[in-house]
């Protein structure tokens, strides 16, 4: 299976004269090879040879499918040992760094080597049954821990508190985390009026008697992710609250319900957003409805406002809704569903905690 992904990426390609993949993404590389480290791949039709350091040698060997492994030296040795088979070939390859791209080119020209990363995404963004499989143990995993919140939130225990429990049992069930770039923490914990900031660095602020407590858990199995939100309520909630929430949760599931093969993206938006729109808190939406997810906790397609991609069968995509009132509170449903080409949201909705209002 690893072996014909790099075909078909390869046949992606032909018709532009190129013949060989250059991937560096970890992610690309364990799509192609199932190794997940520091190496560099290079494919055709025929092969598959991955470069390592030393120190990755052992590991690469055991870990990695159908692939030659080359030991190399690090860093620049890395580059000096792909130096004979760049006259071989013309290379596509998913390169953002830029010394790296700056060492290359002395030994081809821009005719044969071109950065775009388009094929390797196109190539992900439909999962197979061994990938969605993954997906969804992540997805069973996140509903472990959602069964865990219900059992340890209590007023006094702070933000960080409870992420350290969850962490502590996502990894007694084998799950890893996404390393998630553009934040500090692996998950989001966000209580009282914390909660109306949708991707809130986690804190020590204690629980308290009327908070929302938005947890947002994105979570790895062998690789794959699940993404998830739920939003618990302490103790008591107001009637705006419990508008709020019983609101967020009707966008949702008309979301939900909207994720089918043949339709646009946009039009999953939409059904979400109208309904909140349509309640007078439009403005109180402020981020896109979802987007696909894999071996990127956000990958393509992009479930967002105008978006014409058509959702295909196999792809993988989060509904995420929200409302957000400044400095009082926030709620945000999310759910992983794969597509297929029918609505049977129960069945392909991987991450299957409820969503009834729980108060704690």
């Amino acid at each position: 299976m690893l072996k014909e992904r790099a075909r078909s990426i390869l046949d992606t390609i032909a018709a532009t004269g190129f013949n060989a993949l250059m991937v560096f993404k970890p992610e690309n590389i364990f799509y192609l090879t199932g190794f997940w480290g520091e190496s560099m791949a290079l494919c055709t039709h025929d092969e598959i040879k991955l470069f390592v350091p030393k120190l990755e040698s052992t590991r690469a060997f055991n870990e990695s499918k159908y692939s030659e492994i080359i030991t190399t030296e690090r860093g620049a040795g890395l580059i000096k040992s792909v130096i004979p088979y760049l006259s071989k070939h013309k290379f596509y390859s998913d390169c953002s760094d830029y010394e790296t791209v700056r060492s290359i080119l002395p030994y081809t020209d821009n005719s044969k080597f071109v950065i775009d990363e388009w094929p390797y995404r196109n190539a992900r963004i439909v999962k197979d049954d061994s990938e969605i499989g993954k997906i969804k143990e992540a997805s069973r995993i996140i509903d472990k821990l959602y069964e865990m919140c219900n059992d340890e939130i209590k007023r006094g225990l702070t933000e960080k508190q409870l992420q350290a429990k969850l962490l502590y049992e996502a990894m007694n069930l084998e799950g890893t985390f996404t390393c998630y770039p553009y934040t500090l923490n692996p998950f989001i914990i966000a209580g009282g009026p914390n909660s109306a900031l949708p991707h809130f660095e986690t804190s020590n602020r204690e629980f308290i008697d009327g908070d929302f407590i938005v947890v947002d858990l994105t979570l790895r199995y062998n690789g794959y992710i699940s993404d998830s939100t739920r939003t618990f309520a302490l103790n008591n909630v107001s009637p705006e609250m419990r508008e709020v929430y019983n609101l967020v949760k009707k966008s949702q599931q008309q979301g939900l319900e909207c994720v089918e093969e043949g339709v646009e993206c946009g039009n999953v938006d939409a059904a979400c957003r109208n309904v909140i729109s349509d309640s007078g808190y439009g403005d109180n939406f402020i981020h896109s409805t979802g987007h696909g997810v894999g071996l990127e906790v956000h990958e393509q397609p992009w479930i967002r406002q105008s978006e014409s991609k058509k959702l295909s069968k196999g792809m993988v995509v989060t509904v995420e809704p929200g409302i957000y009132i400044n400095s009082k509170f926030g709620v945000r449903i999310e759910d992983t569903i794969v597509v297929n080409e029918n609505t049977n949201v129960t069945d392909l909705t991987l991450t299957k905690f409820t969503k009834e209002l729980l108060i704690l």
